[in-house]
């Protein structure tokens, strides 16, 4: 049977109430009426049962919400680690020399710091570069992402063909 916490504790509490008034009742009556004193323990080892199935049930919720909480972080922990790992293999050659980030809108020194870190020095490495492997670069280093980012592989694009009319106008359209 598949109760909600709230009525399993409505079940327990009136099991409980129900065995206090028999044992009252047991006691107040004469000693004809003490029949009644065994229903009222049943009465209290029902509310005691019930009790325990809240406490097991409630136990295997929070154990279930536990383990789901640490098999998401593990996903992400390892999305995050293949994203990181690809980026290593993107790096290019330290002799590449770095071209000028700041150019795109919403790239300063800081981020271009935290993109080269990364092994993004070109206009190309970013314009291959997706916005979530970019917010997961800006959150390794602990840095809020750059406003616009889902823009910059689109103007590293147009700047990493040479294209800066182009450039120009995507950035005022945005």
């Amino acid at each position: 049977m598949k109760l909600n916490q709230n009525a399993k504790s409505m079940l327990a509490v009136m099991a409980l109430v129900g065995a206090v008034i028999v044992a009252l009742n047991a006691v107040i009556l004469p000693a004809g009426g003490r029949d009644m004193f065994p229903l009222s323990l049943g009465l209290l080892a029902v509310a005691i049962l019930f009790w325990i199935w809240i406490r097991r049930d409630a136990m295997s919720e929070e154990s279930d919400d536990a383990v789901k909480a640490a098999e998401d972080a593990a996903a992400e922990a390892e999305a995050l680690a293949k994203r990181r790992e690809v980026r290593r293999d993107v790096q290019p050659a330290a002799s590449v020399e770095p071209e000028d980030l700041t150019k795109l809108k919403g790239i300063a020194a800081g981020y271009q710091r935290i993109l080269n870190d990364a092994g993004i020095r070109t206009y190309a490495a970013l314009a291959g570069t997706s916005a979530d492997e970019l917010r997961a670069i800006f959150s390794a280093a602990s840095r809020a992402a750059p406003v616009g980012l889902e823009t910059l592989p689109r103007q590293a694009e147009l700047a990493a063909k040479g294209d800066w009319e182009g450039l120009q106008a995507f950035q005022d359209s945005i």
